[in-house]
């Protein structure tokens, strides 16, 4: 595909660029040479094989291919065959040439390619049960002694204090009952009663 589309377009035209590659050019005699000095992206030949009806992205993929096979090849044995283009030699130095005469060998010499990423299975694959985490019971802690309510003390004040209450209310009771049924008259009679005599002591003539 891609040494088609640069055989079509070299018959009408006088240049065409390889991004990163290099770019072949048509002298005036018909020769086509090869130079590494032109290799900046112009989008030409790639807009080529898109008017074909590839997809952008499908035909960068071909081109990049088509550059690593002949560099791949130019690495191995310093000459690299394209079939209805000519053949490419590389230098001692390094330097990658170009001669227009079409070689009969057709195709390009195969790359070593990474092997394919096996194919994923399409069968879903039932997830694996997890089993849930226990969780450890929370524990109750016993109140601390200090901290129980200290049940005798408490009752014992509020009995004693009960006791202490209801005495004083009885005396107030039994108070106001004997202001209120005994006649002043007996009171002052039950108090001279309970006066201490007093001891008259005699005085001597001296």
């Amino acid at each position: 595909m891609v040494v088609d589309t640069i055989n079509e377009y070299l018959k009408s035209n006088r240049r065409l660029v390889i991004p990163t590659f290099g770019a072949f050019v048509v002298k005036e005699d018909g020769n086509i040479i090869f130079s590494e000095l032109l290799k900046g992206d112009d989008g030409v030949l790639r807009g080529l094989m898109v008017a074909k009806g590839m997809r952008e992205i499908e035909a960068a993929g071909k081109i990049d291919r088509f550059i690593f096979e002949i560099r791949h090849a130019l690495m191995q044995s310093s000459i690299c065959p394209v079939a209805e283009l000519g053949t490419f030699h590389r230098t001692d130095d390094g330097v990658i040439t170009f001669d227009c005469t079409k070689p009969e060998i057709v195709p390009i010499p195969a790359a070593a390619v990474e092997p394919a990423e096996p194919a994923v299975p399409t069968t879903p694959v039932a997830p694996t049960p997890v089993a849930p985490t226990p969780v450890a019971p929370k524990l109750r802690t016993a109140p601390r002694r200090e901290d129980a309510p200290r049940k005798g003390s408490s009752n014992f004040i509020m009995w004693f204090a009960g006791i202490v209450i209801a005495g004083a209310l009885l005396a107030l009771a039994y108070g106001i009952y004997t202001m209120v049924t005994v006649p002043s008259d007996d009171l002052d009679a039950q108090m001279d009663a309970q006066r201490i005599p007093m001891i008259e002591i005699p005085q001597s003539e001296n």
